[in-house]
């Protein structure tokens, strides 16, 4: 998931990096504001994701299978419970990003370059597309009864069948902060100070899921 959330950054920072152009515009502070939602929301990703991937290990099976049941059924919840924040921002990510016309009227081949890194789910298991579909549907339909089936989950968030590679995946996370920080000091530079916070705030009030432990839900 990290591999290809950090090729969909570059690949609107790319798009995005003209902005500069909408400075006398009147959709300026409109354009800048999505692409502020657009960067919490691969931020929480990287976090969340990053955490969870710490506390589960390479093997989220095994992890849960050492813990006491009482134990095992609270961290399966609440590991749940962040991938259902997951597959929300991913529906989100892909909402705010489809709806970006600006950048498409600057660069056309935007939604195919994203749709070619997004993938199918037909097309491999660790697509963008097929792991964003199979957390939605555990998240709408939690049938997994059996510790194991539910801790794979977390596998599959990070693109993986059972075990998961840290080493890489911890790669794939440092690359994908590295562009999210050129990301984010591509819109500061088109920004006043005062723009930046006052549209960072607003930005991180819309796309802010508040933990629980028993579920994600949009904090109103």
């Amino acid at each position: 998931m990290f591999r290809e959330l950090k090729a969909i950054v570059d690949i609107i920072r790319s798009a995005a990096s003209d902005i500069g152009r909408l400075k006398e515009r009147k959709n300026h502070e409109e354009m800048a504001l999505d692409l502020l939602r657009v960067y919490f929301l691969f931020y929480d990703c990287v976090k969340e994701g990053e955490d969870l991937l710490a506390e589960a290990g390479p093997d989220p099976v095994k992890t849960v299978e050492a813990m006491e049941q009482w134990s095992a059924l609270s961290t399966l919840d609440r590991w749940e419970a962040i991938l259902k924040r997951q597959s929300l921002r991913l529906r989100m990510l892909m909402s705010f990003i489809s709806g970006q016309h600006h950048l498409t009227v600057a660069n056309p081949s935007l939604k195919k370059d994203i749709t070619d890194v997004i993938g199918s789910k037909f097309e491999r298991a660790n697509s963008l597309h097929a792991i964003g579909s199979a957390l939605f549907f555990m998240s709408i339909f939690p049938i997994e009864t059996d510790s194991a089936e539910r801790a794979k989950y977390v596998a599959v968030m990070a693109g993986a069948k059972d075990r998961i590679d840290m080493v890489a995946s911890d790669q794939e996370i440092a690359n994908l902060r590295e562009s999210l920080d050129a990301y984010r000091g591509m819109i500061e530079r088109f920004l006043s100070y005062e723009e930046m916070m006052r549209l960072s705030n607003q930005a991180r009030i819309d796309t802010y899921f508040e933990p629980s432990p028993k579920m994600g839900g949009r904090k109103v």
